[in-house]
């Protein structure tokens, strides 16, 4: 194949892809039964990535079902195991780049021969669902050492009133817009600023907040119950839910769960955002919205609108009336170059300097957003 599409110009090669793509996927295979463990781990990654490896989650930009977000992010549920490692450690090496900034060659530098095969699996079987001779469980993953606060494992919620409870608030924090509409003014979740389910370091997770209420906060004493209810009005352009009411009620529980094992008061590593020096320089809105098109376009859109799949945002608006409001944590320039520095971009996180943080900061900064 190679001689073959060197001689093929860019008009050609978007031909054959557009005759191509009109066929109907190639049903994919179905699992055997001793495959479950592998399926289980590569299902984990595929849907959550792993924080502690570095590794991100693959539905993020190809979709819950595999089937793409786009032209930029191509439908994979089916294709064939054997042609996913291969992409997959091509990109590894850097022999290919992928969409926007090289998207994929930073997904795919951290992961491992084992963690390619089975994400290779669960993607090549994702589209054969529900026609897996067995179902596809929870497997314990190989054990990886930690320098922050590990919060109870996903599958660890017990099947208790309190932990339908967690549930219900993990989904609200998931899908805040479906499931706590009356309170949501924009087009943000919970999880668009705090990453990983609330579960990654240094994105502002939920596992740092229970141990730390009430506390001080701007020269007042606040709780939980009330941070939660004024990131409703302040982040989600919304008004609070009461304190009796069942969102509130079912997030506290959820934010309570991460927490577990975590000591009261406790200043954990990992928590909130890690504050990034400001450079001794005019900030460079120019420089940020260059950054923006080369960084941050691919995902948000060349206007900050966002990318949607099947009615909700995979990735939020970043400004304009639908992203968050100017009273929001994130509205302020210092927070948001630290958020942007640790997270950003969402397969390469840490890879902008504190100044090109703060160029981009600034950019964002200056774009329209509700008050």
């Amino acid at each position: 194949m190679t001689p073959i599409a060197r001689r093929l110009s860019v008009p050609e090669m978007r031909a054959v892809a557009q005759y191509y793509g009109a066929f109907a996927p190639h049903p994919p295979r179905v699992a055997h039964r001793d495959d479950r463990v592998r399926l289980a781990h590569g299902r984990h990654y595929y849907e959550h990535g792993d924080l502690a490896d570095r590794v991100v989650a693959c539905a993020r930009c190809h979709g819950p079902r595999g089937r793409g977000l786009g032209a930029r992010f191509p439908w994979i549920a089916g294709q064939p195991q054997g042609y996913l490692k291969a992409e997959l450690r091509s990109f590894r090496a850097g022999a290919r780049r992928g969409p926007g900034p090289g998207l994929m060659r930073a997904a795919a530098r951290p992961l491992s021969d084992r963690q390619i095969n089975d994400i290779a699996l669960y993607v090549s079987v994702l589209g054969a669902w529900p026609r897996l001779p067995v179902p596809v469980t929870s497997a314990p993953l190989p054990a990886v050492e930690s320098r922050v606060f590990v919060p109870p494992r996903r599958d660890a919620i017990p099947p208790t009133l309190f932990g339908d409870a967690v549930l219900r608030g993990r989904a609200i924090f998931d899908h805040t817009g479906r499931y706590a509409r009356p309170f949501v003014g924009n087009a943000l979740s919970c999880g668009d600023c705090h990453l990983g389910e609330g579960r990654e370091a240094g994105a502002g997770p939920l596992w740092a907040a229970a141990a730390l209420f009430p506390r001080l906060y701007h020269g007042h004493m606040t709780t939980l119950a009330a941070r939660i209810q004024a990131a409703f009005v302040q982040s989600e352009n919304g008004r609070a839910p009461p304190l009796d009411s069942p969102v509130l009620t079912d997030l506290l529980a959820y934010v309570h769960w991460m927490s577990r094992g975590e000591a009261i008061g406790a200043r954990t590593p990992g928590r909130g955002y890690a504050p990034v020096a400001r450079p001794e320089r005019r900030l460079d809105i120019g420089r940020g919205a260059r950054l923006y098109v080369q960084q941050c376009a691919v995902c948000h859109g060349e206007r900050g609108q966002g990318t949607r799949y099947t009615g909700r945002f995979m990735f939020p608006p970043v400004w304009g009336p639908r992203s968050f409001g100017q009273r929001a944590s994130l509205a302020r320039r210092a927070v948001l170059a630290a958020f942007l520095k640790d997270t950003m971009p969402y397969a390469d996180s840490g890879s902008l300097t504190a100044g090109a943080a703060y160029d981009l900061a600034a950019f964002l900064d200056a774009r329209p957003r509700p008050r």
